[in-house]
């Protein structure tokens, strides 16, 4: 056979996926364009990627128009999985998981891993910059970037340098967004709770009629919202009093203040889930479907604040970094400088709920990545099917100084630790609850009646 089939014989495998991917992103740029309008030609060029891209330019690429949809489909698939389980599931499975790692596969050198773990340390990076002072590549520019097509621009301040990281987009029409980002997500979100209302309407297996599942959807799902408001609040106040006078001499104060809130908020996400299994008494296919409605009734929520209640933005990220510093003044608001506040009270909440969303869905898919690094050779092996050429024909790997081979362990060696605690962690929440689900019982009265 020559070599030439053998490898298209090795990648076949791969090829489905990245054509459920690709299919993907043709029907969302279409549904996207014929909504919102804004259809550009991109040069793109038509060279072959030989060069490997870090998982968060990759995220921050895809998450909208494929990883979050194949985030939720992996949720809804593992209900069924749990509940009707049957051989024709792993189609689906393959098919899902084609949405939300196609474009970490076929990303050159992605199961390097000392490469992986580097990644990991740009990831953390780009969660938390641009809180102090402006970044190109950061996660903030990411989702105000992403939801400018529903809100628009203000009118351009000529000569501010931030400007130059908004692109000129423009606002979607009344109609589009009453369709798309408020009645649709709305009645996404109530066939869920519908669905969840129904399963939660038998008797439990000692015989007992349920709670009410519509308040236990609704304390689960608004709970973190509300947490996160309370947090915002609190720290807006440190950081409106404190901040004038620390900032100066600490000029991390914004980005710390931003570190305590996304922390807070996150922590706050889980343990609402993990108060949510233990309702279920720790029924995972009862918390799974659980999980499906709250996504949902978020997503819901987070949609309507965007389109209802926000108005344009400023093309440049002042009103970010005055939130976190305090320091209001100074920033060019003008008359803006009175209301702004108020508006970015409500982004800082949607923003909270997405960024502990973010953060829990790239590790997720980090979890997914991880095995395959842990095989010898996976990298070369990977390689070849990726670029068809022996390894003795591929591009040499780049030549490091002493000094930057040394930059590099360090790195792998203090972020590879952190990245088996945060292993440890999710492996922890998950698992112990199985292990002592019988013995963590608490009597709780107002539980029963959630």
């Amino acid at each position: 056979m020559p070599t030439e089939r053998w490898w298209g014989l090795l990648t076949g495998p791969a090829s489905p996926a990245f054509e459920v991917f690709a299919t993907q992103i043709s029907s969302h740029s279409i549904a996207s364009n014929l909504t919102f309008g804004g259809a550009r030609y991109i040069a793109t060029g038509r060279g072959f990627a030989v060069t490997r891209i870090s998982f968060s330019i990759l995220y921050s690429r895809f998450a909208g128009p494929s990883i979050y949809l194949g985030m939720r489909l992996l949720v809804m698939l593992l209900y069924i999985t749990l509940t009707l389980w049957t051989g024709w599931v792993t189609y689906f499975w393959f098919s899902c998981l084609s949405l939300c790692i196609s474009p970490f596969i076929f990303n050159p050198h992605q199961f390097s891993f000392a490469d992986f773990i580097i990644d990991y340390r740009e990831f953390l990076r780009w969660m938390n910059r641009g809180n102090s002072r402006s970044h190109s590549n950061s996660w903030i520019g990411y989702c105000r970037l992403s939801r400018t097509m529903i809100t628009g621009y203000k009118k351009k301040r000529l000569g501010h340098p931030s400007e130059k990281l908004s692109g000129d987009v423009p606002r979607a029409g009344w109609r589009a967004v009453i369709f798309s980002e408020i009645v649709f997500p709305i009645v996404m979100a109530v066939l869920m709770v519908v669905c969840y209302m129904f399963v939660k309407s038998f008797p439990d297996r000692d015989g007992r009629q349920p709670a009410s599942p519509l308040i236990r959807i609704a304390v689960i799902s608004l709970g973190p919202i509300v947490w996160d408001a309370a947090i915002l609040l609190i720290l807006f106040m440190f950081s409106l009093f404190l901040g004038p006078l620390l900032d100066t001499r600490y000029p991390k104060f914004g980005s710390v203040m931003a570190f305590l809130a996304h922390g807070l908020g996150t922590v706050g996400l889980i343990a609402f889930f993990e108060f949510l299994w233990f309702l279920e008494l720790w029924n995972v296919s009862h918390a799974v479907l659980g999980l499906i409605c709250v996504i949902f009734v978020q997503r819901a929520v987070q949609k309507v604040l965007i389109s209802v209640f926000l108005s344009r933005e400023f093309k440049h990220d002042e009103t970010n970094r005055a939130w976190w510093t305090g320091k209001w003044y100074g920033r060019g608001l003008g008359n803006y400088a009175l209301s702004q506040p108020a508006r970015e009270y409500i982004v800082k909440i949607i923003e909270l709920s997405l960024w502990s969303s973010d953060f829990l869905t790239c590790h997720v898919l980090l979890f997914i990545l991880t095995p395959p690094i842990l095989i010898p050779y996976v990298d070369r092996l990977h390689s070849t099917l990726l670029f068809w050429l022996r390894p003795s024909k591929q591009i040499r790997a780049p030549l490091y100084s002493i000094r930057q081979k040394r930059q590099r362990r360090s790195v792998v060696i203090r972020y590879g630790l952190v990245y088996i605690f945060a292993i440890l962690v999710a492996a922890a929440l998950v698992v112990l609850p199985l292990v002592f689900r019988h013995v963590i019982v608490f009597e709780c009265s107002i539980c029963e009646n959630i």
